[in-house]
């Protein structure tokens, strides 16, 4: 492992922090506000987190205003430049708070490690936005004020990167699912065997297998439903949750941070997920249950 990614890897073995990440996670569930605001601010509508795109903003006005310092020191006439850098700088710090705002709703619904990685993250953020809030009545000390916040906030969003691409904290975790499911011994419609009718309780999610996807059934009545088993937000299993109503919409909730997932269609209801869960379109023929993963459309 090089040295850049034991310094990366670090923050997630800070067991110090925990007391902290519990804190944080109670006050932001207290203070944020949940349904459909508590949805935009993860990014649902979107289908994905909305708190990586948010940062553009303050990054890139912030790294605009450190161009601009750098123009000024070699241009002539270049002490002109220093207004426009204050405007992108007080830019990037009324986006922070937006911003910050998105990332605290992820973090709510984060694996306790990846807690501990989020906290290092905000920290250098609100460092950033320190140094930027002094730089606006830093006088003469105002560019340096802004480089050192700038570079405070790309090492802060260097890890935050780490953070979603190494620890998975924000990807999709059901996508390759369905593509596994492809290589199941299916019938000519592509369906799977999937036992007895018989076999299934009534109205308790039942784990089954498609090829190497695991798949999640549930019986109601002679009708079966079904979505993949692993949840799309963090990986959780989906055979241990519960069902739930959720806006008049019977829902599959994954036990271990509450994403809700329609049983109709896979849609996000609540909780911290983006993704759509992937359905498994289901018959029953002959007292067998017959499923097939919808994965992605072909060409």
């Amino acid at each position: 492992m090089s040295v850049l990614q034991r310094v990366f890897d670090a923050p997630s073995r800070l067991t110090v922090l925990d007391p902290l990440a519990a804190r944080a996670k109670e006050t932001a569930d207290r203070v944020l506000p949940g349904g459909r605001v508590r949805g935009w601010l993860h990014g649902r509508p979107a289908g994905h987190p909305l708190h990586p795109a948010a940062a553009m903003l303050p990054v890139g006005t912030s790294v605009s205003a450190l161009l601009l310092d750098a123009a000024a020191v070699v241009l002539p006439g270049g002490r002109a430049l220093g207004a426009p850098a204050r405007g992108l700088t007080a830019v990037s710090v009324a986006a922070a708070g937006p911003t910050a705002a998105m990332g605290w709703a992820d973090y709510t619904g984060l694996h306790e490690d990846q807690q501990r990685t989020a906290l290092v993250h905000a920290a250098g953020n609100a460092v950033a936005v320190a140094l930027w809030s002094l730089s606006l009545v830093g006088g003469r000390r105002a560019p340096l004020l802004r480089t050192a916040g700038t570079l405070a906030a790309g090492a802060a969003g260097a890890l935050g990167g780490h953070l979603a691409y190494r620890w998975a904290a924000g990807p999709n975790h059901a996508e390759h699912l369905p593509h596994l499911a492809e290589l199941a011994p299916a019938d000519a419609d592509g369906s799977t065997d999937l036992g007895s009718l018989d076999e299934l309780p009534e109205g308790v999610p039942t784990q089954r297998w498609v090829g190497d996807a695991p798949v999640c059934l549930l019986r109601r009545g002679a009708r079966v439903h079904g979505l993949v088993d692993t949840c799309s937000h963090l990986g959780g299993p989906l055979h241990d949750g519960e069902v739930r109503d959720v806006d008049g919409r019977t829902a599959l909730v994954c036990p271990w941070h509450g994403t809700a997932f329609s049983l109709t269609d896979g849609e996000v209801l609540d909780g911290p997920g983006t993704a759509p869960q992937p359905v498994v379109a289901v018959r029953v023929r002959g007292g067998r249950v017959l499923g097939r993963v919808e994965g992605p459309p072909k060409p």
